[in-house]
């Protein structure tokens, strides 16, 4: 879908020379227009937008589970949305969906809302990439560091002596939620 976008008046004053002409931005979104009319953007890893210009409703899906990093996504887009002044902050609310969030836009008789809205989802999903990328690095890193331990993380084989009680394991204790499960003792 391609979009071009002109901000600003080219005449502001009366007699006021023409303005130059903006040049077009380019946004590279996965986007898909419903039957209905709505925009479909599946660009980010865990949400999916829907733009509804029918009844002027912005929502976003979860791509998987319900979790708090996804509402987090949630949080920060509608914030964006809100600080680019897009969408009232008391409009945001649970959709009818289980784990969806959804919020209402104006519609201005100047503006087309759509192209504005797509291009401040534009950014935010450019945005989001840093939260992704580096929760991906977190993640490798943790990998490896399990995987393929330094030598101040890890112990050669016969390295520690063997022993019937190390740490906070005791052996003959059996362990339950109840609180009195040490007057039980198997030895």
């Amino acid at each position: 879908m391609a979009l071009t976008i002109k901000i600003g008046d080219p005449q502001e004053e009366e007699g006021a020379q023409e303005a130059p002409e903006h040049d077009p931005i380019p946004i590279e979104l996965n986007i898909r227009k419903t039957v209905d009319g709505d925009v479909l953007i599946f660009d980010h890893p865990d949400i999916d937008i829907s733009i509804s210009p029918a009844t002027s409703k912005i929502v976003v899906f979860p791509k998987t589970r319900i979790s708090d990093k996804i509402y987090d996504i949630q949080d920060r887009f509608f914030k964006a949305l809100f600080e680019k002044g897009v969408i009232k902050q008391d409009s945001v609310h649970c959709g009818n969906v289980y784990g969806s969030m959804e919020a209402t836009y104006p519609v201005p008789d100047e503006t087309n809302m759509l192209q504005v809205l797509i291009l401040i989802i534009s950014a935010f999903i450019e945005e989001e990439k840093k939260f992704v990328d580096f929760d991906d690095q977190v993640e490798k890193e943790w990998e490896e560091d399990l995987l393929e331990p330094d030598d101040d993380d890890s112990t050669e084989l016969g390295e520690i002596p063997q022993s019937r009680q190390k740490g906070s394991v005791r052996p003959g204790y059996i362990y339950s939620p109840y609180g009195i499960s040490s007057i039980y003792r198997y030895e």
